[in-house]
């Protein structure tokens, strides 16, 4: 097809010449992009070869809203997107929370999800999860409102493929990859042969089947999906790999490509840290000839020119939910429980004190002494609270009559994994006054 050129973006240089010529003004050079006097033998700089090669480029990917859903993160995370600036952001899905036939509810949802999205500066590109794509009616309302479920564009000669990971319909079950998808990414990847580098969005990763079952299963679950088609189809040419769903970051090296789990932007997680791979952040890529520069920017470091007070409460937020109350249980399921006791550790790790209340939810047989504590923790400064754990009416133990019976006492485990340590943490700041985060920690 011959390359079509919009004359009216170079009318303005079109005019500005022929103007020139009636006038008999000289036309002028373009400035150079930088003035800087290097006349010295010796210079404050090391050298003035500018890293601004214009087929580079910068975009961000987010990754998990729901599944465990946190309100306001993934909204945090919008704002602190636009202080960035990339040229667009891609997804790797798990956008609307799902799970359901209700017509209404899915708008609501999809309307909810967009209108975060719509207040980005840059566009942003859909990847479908198993929470937007759960069942046939969830599948035909994104076909109805945004089309195809799998697509690609190239930009600045890579190779973006955005792939549908939940064709199968079958939710955390399983992934799928039907016929017409693979002659899809075939027949993409035969039209581009020569792209610099290729890059790969889908939800579920796949691969990590491998890694968590029986190997031979976990072989035959990742060919029976299609992925093993679609891998063999990449070799041969560079390509990174990027997915979410589990809500754990990870890095493997697969045929010497990377393949990247990002964590989660506002989806269930326990916070953990990089450590365990558990943190709310954003992935900012820089494309590069040598491939995909990668950094993942945690939403609590990313703030604007401005410290106001709604930063602050966010910023309170994601820090205390990950790490200011720790509860150390050291029980040992495979026996009956007793009137165990376990501490509650309580770290403050800002320069004010920490105004903590603890409430203990009680159970039909279990109750906590005490079962509320109010403390102040010093700046700085980890505190530590003992709690005794009371076991009422507990069912007796009774000789089992199966060997795979289970026996009464279990039914106390049950119930405790269900019991939360509810906490309310306060600081008064001289600049912005009173804040509070509430939250909770599992006791079990």
């Amino acid at each position: 097809m011959p390359t079509q050129i919009n004359i009216f973006r170079f009318l303005p240089v079109l005019l500005t010449g022929i103007l020139c010529v009636f006038s008999g003004c000289k036309p002028q050079s373009p400035p150079e992009i930088a003035q800087i006097d290097q006349s010295e033998p010796t210079n404050p700089w090391t050298n003035l070869e500018w890293n601004n090669d214009p087929k580079n480029f910068q975009f961000v990917i987010v990754t998990d809203r729901t599944g465990g859903m946190r309100p306001g993160i993934f909204e945090q995370g919008v704002e602190k997107v636009n202080l960035l600036q990339p040229e667009f952001v891609l997804s790797v899905g798990d956008l609307i929370q799902g799970y359901t036939e209700d017509l209404d509810e899915i708008k609501r949802q999809w309307d909810e999800f967009d209108e975060f999205v719509n207040r980005l500066n840059m566009p942003f590109f859909y990847v479908a999860g198993n929470h937007d794509i759960t069942n046939k009616v969830m599948e035909d309302i994104w076909k109805e409102r945004l089309g195809a479920t799998y697509y690609q564009f190239v930009y600045h000669d890579v190779l973006f493929l955005c792939l549908n990971s939940e064709e199968g319909l079958d939710a955390h079950r399983s992934s799928f990859f039907s016929d017409e998808q693979r002659t899809f990414v075939r027949q993409t990847l035969d039209a581009n042969p020569d792209v610099r580098w290729t890059l790969v969005f889908l939800h579920k990763p796949v691969w990590l089947a491998e890694e968590s079952t029986a190997e031979e299963a976990g072989k035959e679950a990742v060919k029976k999906s299609g992925w093993s088609e679609i891998e063999s189809m990449l070799q041969g040419r560079k390509h990174t790999v990027f997915a979410g769903h589990i809500h754990r970051y990870t890095h493997r090296t697969r045929h010497n490509n990377n393949y990247i789990t990002l964590a989660t932007t506002g989806g269930g997680s326990r916070l953990g840290g990089p450590i365990f791979g558990q943190f709310d952040h954003v992935m900012w890529v820089t494309m590069t000839d040598e491939g995909p520069v990668m950094a993942n920017l945690m939403l609590e470091g990313i703030w604007d020119e401005d410290f106001s007070r709604e930063d602050v409460e966010n910023y309170l937020t994601m820090d205390l939910k990950r790490k200011s109350i720790l509860v150390e249980s050291n029980f040992d399921d495979e026996k009956p429980l007793n009137n165990e006791s376990f501490d509650v550790r309580i770290f403050n790790s800002h320069e004010v004190p920490m105004e903590v209340t603890l409430t203990l939810e009680k159970g039909e047989h279990i109750t906590f002494s005490p079962d509320k504590i109010v403390k102040t923790v010093s700046p700085n400064s980890v505190d530590k609270v003992n709690v005794k754990l009371q076991v009422k009416g507990q069912p007796v133990p009774q000789k089992q009559v199966k060997q795979d019976e289970e026996p009464e006492w279990k039914k106390l485990w049950d119930e405790l994994e269900d019991l939360p340590v509810y906490w309310e943490i306060t600081y008064d700041f001289e600049k912005y006054g009173k804040i509070s985060v509430k939250g909770s920690a599992e006791i079990y």
